[in-house]
């Protein structure tokens, strides 16, 4: 993607131009919208993968894709593996790990960054990209402190070891660093917009103080972003509640996501006051989408809305939605997003937002 210059609210606008309009806080026709999840029954491979990715595309027409991959994919090159049920809602179990006891660490040591699971990942990227030559498209990649918990049954195994056994548990930090800063050019290389980058539970103080975050999480980050510096379209996703968003809001991405929707939580309005990208979610996914009727989660549009004016904001889930989630849910909040006019910079049927 390209530099964008301010949008002419009459003009036509397509999904790219509008997602860029968003990132860079100029006017737009309505604010860009899409959501994403697990498709459990359709993630072994890339062409599955981008199939089951493409229906809901024809299905709901989001303004970008955030590709969504299996959630160990980024494990399996150091042996994890996962046991699938073969049934569409139900989640994979856990069935093998490489990280038993404190020295197992030592063997963790940097795997190919075009191969495997990883390799899979970039073809599913260029397929994509194939299919939707326009469309703005993120890759789906994990912090390396997040690939490195899961290596352990239980992330707990991973906090006693990292005060037990600092110095191989770095080791082992470093060589997934490395890996995943070669991989990262790849997916760009093969098409990708950007990366959406995860810190599943570890940018939350259930799990680390900030001071923590600083010295185990925030080098690997930065490595990994700073190896797609150029990517239009790079995000930062702080996953969970008592999140340290506000701790990594100097990250160089362009949007920020996170569960604005749980109460421990920045909102919207105060992501937008206190940090520099776009900001994208607003809408609770396990909450408000998973009803059958749709009213709930129009009106936590309608309050997203209220919060940001319509600028700079992506409308998306606080993270990747169950998929339990109505697909008429889905279908009317896209059709009410749609339904979105901005005039005078101010959502249509709103004298104050946007002032």
């Amino acid at each position: 993607m390209s530099a964008a210059a301010p949008l002419a609210t009459e003009a036509p606008v397509t999904s790219r131009e509008r997602v860029l309009a968003a990132l860079g806080g100029h006017d737009l026709d309505r604010p860009p919208v899409s959501f994403w999840g697990h498709v459990y029954h359709r993630e072994s491979s890339a062409r599955e993968l981008v199939d089951a990715t493409l229906d809901q595309q024809r299905e709901f027409g989001w303004d970008w894709i955030k590709l969504n991959p299996r959630k160990h994919y980024h494990v399996e090159p150091w042996g994890v593996t996962y046991r699938y049920s073969g049934h569409p809602g139900e989640k994979p179990v856990l069935a093998s790990w490489p990280v038993h006891s404190a020295a197992d660490w030592e063997t963790i040591g940097e795997r190919r960054h075009d191969g495997g699971a990883l390799a899979e990942q970039i073809e599913a990227i260029s397929l994509l990209r194939q299919a939707l030559p326009e469309l703005p498209l993120l890759a789906t990649v994990f912090t390396p402190l997040a690939v490195l918990a899961e290596m352990t049954d239980v992330p707990g195994i991973l906090r006693e070891h990292m005060r037990s056994h600092p110095v191989i548990v770095r080791q082992a930090l470093e060589a997934v660093t490395a890996t995943f800063e070669r991989f990262v050019p790849s997916l760009v290389a093969a098409g990708a917009d950007g990366i959406y980058l995860a810190t599943t539970d570890w940018a939350s103080r259930e799990l680390m103080s900030p001071e923590e975050y600083a010295s185990w999480g925030r080098p690997g980050d930065l490595r990994v972003l700073a190896a797609v510096r150029d990517a239009p379209f790079n995000v930062l996703h702080v996953c969970k509640g008592r999140n340290l968003l506000f701790e990594l809001a100097d990250y160089p991405v362009s949007a920020f996501s996170w569960d604005a929707t749980d109460p421990t939580n920045p909102t919207l309005a105060e992501g937008l006051a206190r940090l520099p990208g776009a900001v994208m979610g607003g809408i609770s996914q396990e909450g408000a989408l998973c009803d059958a009727d749709p009213g709930r989660a129009i009106a936590e549009f309608r309050r997203g809305l209220e919060l940001t004016g319509g600028r700079r904001w992506l409308v998306g889930p606080g993270c990747s939605i169950p998929p339990s989630v109505p697909a008429t849910t889905l279908r009317a909040l896209a059709d009410t997003v749609r339904t979105v006019r901005f005039r005078d910079k101010s959502p249509t049927g709103s004298s104050t937002a946007g002032r």
